[in-house]
């Protein structure tokens, strides 16, 4: 009984330590860092939206501006 309890033992103690080995998950690549402003945007990026340039705040407000008005239902509704 003694051996199947230290059996039982090590059996959960080896998936305790399988569940820490979990790697971390980090942004790679060239993604923009967590703390440069949401207009400044990834250069070269292929889904950037038309009417906005990356780097300036202002053509990056307008573009949420009319972003916004998309989901104005008095906008939207005839």
């Amino acid at each position: 009984m003694t051996r199947i309890s230290t059996v039982a033992t090590l059996v959960v103690a080896g998936a305790l330590l399988v569940a820490c080995g979990e790697k971390p998950q980090t942004i790679g690549g060239s993604h923009a860092k967590a703390d440069t402003p949401a207009y400044e945007g990834a250069p070269g990026d292929p889904f950037v939206a038309k009417g906005w340039t990356p780097g300036d705040k202002t053509s990056w407000q307008n573009q949420i501006r009319e972003r916004n008005q998309y989901q104005n239902e008095y906008v939207r509704s005839p």
